[in-house]
């Protein structure tokens, strides 16, 4: 699988136009001290000064392994339909347990919108995407607030918010991993490693320790909207996790969609390329829903 998806994310490249975006490589958004965090700007090249919506994309890799390339394919795609897009490391375990991940990535938002101007961003449009580790991280984006106390310290100065979020195969309730083990020779191991991965005292008591990393937890009313995407045999995140957040929003009033794939395993849209380019398009109408959409020339 893993052989599988390396191929075609090479072959994905190739079919990209050059020339209708730029890349900013290597630059630092969020310097800890001892550790600096990089991100990739995908800026559309495109004239005058309208403003764009911005979109802060985060990878998989169950929070242990990925860069920040590992969704080229959805980075360059998105630039091309007049996004900014930012795509960033964070910090991974097993030295950094949650909520270090989730600190990173609400830094992101704020150094996107603090740097709003430079790069053409309406900062009232700055959405989020992420998958698998990454639509957890996303998820939380859109559910939490600062009194949920997640907030970190790094670029003090501006809102964490986001518009609107997708979740593509992502772990939005984890406790699932307790109650519903997965199948297969991972099984075991996926419930010792989430117990990991909420290990950290300050999240939280041990009893609901999966609970407080949750973004189903943070359902409420006032929740961003939230797109899932998720397939019905995924093997390594439940297909029920994304069904119940979905249903609790919709309980709730929040906009939200679930798009169901059937018969497909996780990281299908590595391998179903025709699938995934189907699925980008009811992404682009729902950021556009969300008042989040950009015209652009053909």
């Amino acid at each position: 699988m893993v052989r599988t998806i390396a191929i075609a994310l090479l072959l994905s490249a190739t079919f990209v136009h050059a020339g209708e975006y730029r890349t900013e490589r290597g630059k630092v958004y969020a310097d800890l001290g001892d550790k600096k965090l990089h991100m990739t700007m995908y800026i559309p090249k495109d004239e005058g000064d309208t403003l764009r919506p911005g979109i802060v994309l985060i990878h998989g890799g169950a929070w242990i392994f990925g860069t920040r390339y590992q969704q080229l394919w959805y980075c360059r795609h998105f630039a091309r339909k007049g996004y900014v897009v930012m795509t960033i490391d964070y910090r991974l375990m097993p030295k950094y347990p949650f909520p270090d991940c989730l600190h990173d990535s609400k830094s992101a938002v704020r150094w996107m919108r603090l740097n709003a101007e430079k790069y053409r961003i309406d900062p009232e449009r700055i959405v989020t995407f992420g998958a698998s580790a990454g639509g957890h991280l996303a998820a939380l984006l859109a559910a939490t607030t600062p009194e949920d106390g997640f907030e970190g310290e790094i670029n003090p100065g501006a809102s964490s918010g986001v518009r609107a979020a997708i979740s593509l195969y992502g772990a939005v309730d984890l406790t699932l991993y307790r109650d519903k083990p997965m199948l297969g020779p991972f099984g075991w191991a996926t419930k010792r490693f989430m117990k990991d991965f909420v290990s950290r005292k300050s999240v939280g008591s041990k009893e609901t320790a999966l609970e407080d990393a949750s973004p189903i937890t943070y359902a409420s009313p006032t929740t961003k909207p939230i797109l899932f995407v998720h397939g019905t045999d995924d093997h390594f995140v439940h297909y029920e996790q994304s069904e119940r957040f979905y249903k609790r929003l919709t309980e709730l009033n929040v906009p939200t969609r679930l798009i169901t794939v059937k018969n497909r395993d996780h990281g299908f849209d590595y391998v179903c390329l025709k699938q995934r380019k189907k699925i980008f398009e009811e992404m682009l109408t729902f950021y556009e829903e969300q008042g989040c959409g950009v015209q652009v020339k053909e």
